[in-house]
């Protein structure tokens, strides 16, 4: 489980003595009392309805963590979003895109399109003042010839940009 701040980035490092508390409750009443102390402590705001943005990486057990948090969500009547099998910088970038979205901070288009033309441009102002910038990809290709020596060849394919 991952947990991301309000803006997208990562969490304090004081939030993970929570999550381990959460994640070794031995049952669902110290669960619920480990969540109405993070409250307490935290001062969180109950009234505020609460948005959540999740994804989920392809191991075999997401489904079934899937479905739990939706029912906790739905418990709470939080508002969520499922983004699906998704990378953690998309997620981070969800999360800050819906979280600003229609004000004046807005960070861009709250989908992974919207996250992969902030990557794409962001490169491009990189190369902006550059005649052009090589990108070598080493690919090695190596074969037993026998027991005891490999051969290996190195391809360099040279990407220009211009």
């Amino acid at each position: 489980m991952k947990l991301v701040d309000p803006r997208g980035e990562m969490l304090e490092s004081s939030w993970e003595a929570h999550a381990t508390i959460f994640a070794n409750a031995p049952n669902s009443g110290a669960f619920v009392a480990a969540v109405d102390e993070l409250v307490k402590s935290a001062k969180i705001d109950l009234s505020k309805p609460a948005r959540v943005v999740y994804a989920r990486d392809t191991r075999p057990t997401g489904p079934e963590l899937i479905a739990a948090l939706k029912d906790g969500l739905e418990a709470m009547n939080a508002e969520y979003r499922d983004a699906g099998i998704s990378t953690t910088p998309v997620l981070h970038y969800l999360v800050r895109t819906t979280n600003t979205k229609g004000t004046k901070d807005s960070y861009g288009d709250d989908t992974e399109e919207g996250y992969l033309t902030k990557l794409s441009d962001a490169f491009k102002k990189l190369l902006v003042g550059h005649a052009y910038i090589r990108i070598y990809v080493a690919n090695f290709r190596c074969r037993l010839e026998n027991q005891h020596h490999h051969h290996c060849s190195l391809i360099v394919p040279t990407v220009s940009v211009l």
